[in-house]
C-alpha cells in the first residue's frame, strides 16, 4: 500500500492544490481541519517509517510486532485468541509463534486447565533495548505532547479524533 502525502491531493477541499510549486501562491489558505488533517497524515506516515525501521533493525515482521505487543497486554493468551486479534489461520500463527520462539521471544507453556492447549507468554523486556524500539516513537511523542499541552486539551483531542475515527471507518472509534 503506497501512502501519498496529503499535500499531494489537490481535489480535497481546503486544498491550495499549486502551493507546493515554485513561484506558485496557494489560491485557498487551508483550513484548520485540513491542517489537522494534514498534520495527522504526516504523523501517520512517520510512525510507520520508524515502526518500519524499528522492525527491521530487530530482524521481525509487523505480524511479530504485532504478536508481541498483543503478548505483552494479555500474559498467558492462548493461540487461538491471538489468532482472533492478527486475523491469521491457525497455520499461520503456528508458523509465527514457532518463529518467535526460536528467537527466544516468547514461551509455551501447557494450560494447566486443559493440557491440550498452550499458553503464551513474551519473555523480553519490550521497554528495554533492543525491543524498546518498537514503541520509541509512541514514547517519544507522548512526552512531547504532554509538554505542550494541559490533559483537558489533550483529553478533548483524544475524543475528538476517537469521534473523527468512529465516522470516517463506520466503527465506534474503540482503538483495537
Amino acid at each position: 500500500m503506497t501512502s501519498t502525502p496529503s499535500a499531494d491531493r489537490p481535489d480535497r477541499p481546503g486544498r491550495a492544490g499549486r502551493a507546493d510549486q515554485p513561484g506558485l501562491t496557494p489560491t485557498v489558505q487551508p483550513t484548520p481541519a485540513t491542517r489537522l488533517s494534514d498534520a495527522l497524515t504526516a504523523f501517520a506516515e512517520a510512525r510507520q517509517s520508524s515502526q518500519n525501521e524499528a522492525r527491521r533493525s530487530l530482524g521481525i515482521g509487523e505480524m511479530d510486532a504485532r504478536a508481541l505487543a498483543y503478548l505483552e497486554q494479555n500474559p498467558g493468551a492462548r493461540p487461538s485468541a491471538l489468532r482472533a486479534h492478527l486475523g491469521l489461520t491457525s497455520a499461520g500463527v503456528s508458523t509465527l509463534c514457532d518463529r518467535l520462539l526460536e528467537r527466544g521471544a516468547i514461551h509455551r507453556d501447557t494450560d494447566p486447565t486443559d493440557r491440550r492447549a498452550s499458553l503464551l507468554t513474551v519473555t523480553v523486556d519490550l521497554s528495554a533495548e533492543p525491543w524498546n524500539r518498537l514503541s520509541e516513537f509512541d514514547t517519544s511523542l507522548e512526552s512531547a505532547v504532554a509538554h505542550e499541552a494541559d490533559a483537558e486539551t489533550l483529553e478533548r483531542l483524544a475524543e475528538l479524533l476517537t469521534h473523527a475515527l468512529g465516522m470516517t471507518t463506520g466503527h465506534n472509534g474503540q482503538a483495537g
